[in-house]
């Protein structure tokens, strides 16, 4: 299942994907923003490891398996903008890591971004718990 989403994030309709975005890993004493585009994802063999690649070799690793939650999330910022975001959350219910869409410097994208940010939640909803798989190798 998380594979699935993660494809539909990277692929979306029409060639037109997240693209732009932000992918945020923080705890109680620390946060980390990677900006890249969600054009390079690799999935090891067995299927439960995820690595978003970005410029330059930053990656970040995402074990599905202790992934338990997905949480699609659509609010007006403080300037009455539209924000978008995907959260990972593990069995606590904490975030593991936060996909959040950049406004895309290409404005002919930020129409379907968002179309399909909004297909996708109302695909999956707002909160979707996963088995005890967490649909890793799906």
């Amino acid at each position: 299942m998380l594979r699935q989403i993660l494809d539909e994030c990277q692929q979306g309709f029409n060639q037109v994907g997240f693209n732009e975005v932000v992918l945020m890993l923080s705890n109680t004493a620390a946060t980390s923003e990677v900006y890249m585009r969600l054009d390079d994802l690799r999935f090891s063999e067995p299927g439960d490891i995820v690595t978003f690649m970005a410029e330059g070799g930053t990656h970040l690793h995402l074990y599905l398996d202790r992934v338990q939650e997905v949480r699609f999330l659509h609010r007006m910022n403080d300037d009455g903008l539209p924000s978008y975001s995907v959260w990972f959350m593990d069995e606590n219910r904490d975030p593991v890591l936060r996909i959040y869409l950049r406004k895309s410097e290409d404005e002919e994208t930020n129409q379907p971004r968002h179309d399909l940010f909004m297909a996708l939640l109302e695909k999956y909803g707002t909160n979707l718990r996963l088995g005890e798989s967490s649909g890793v190798g799906e």
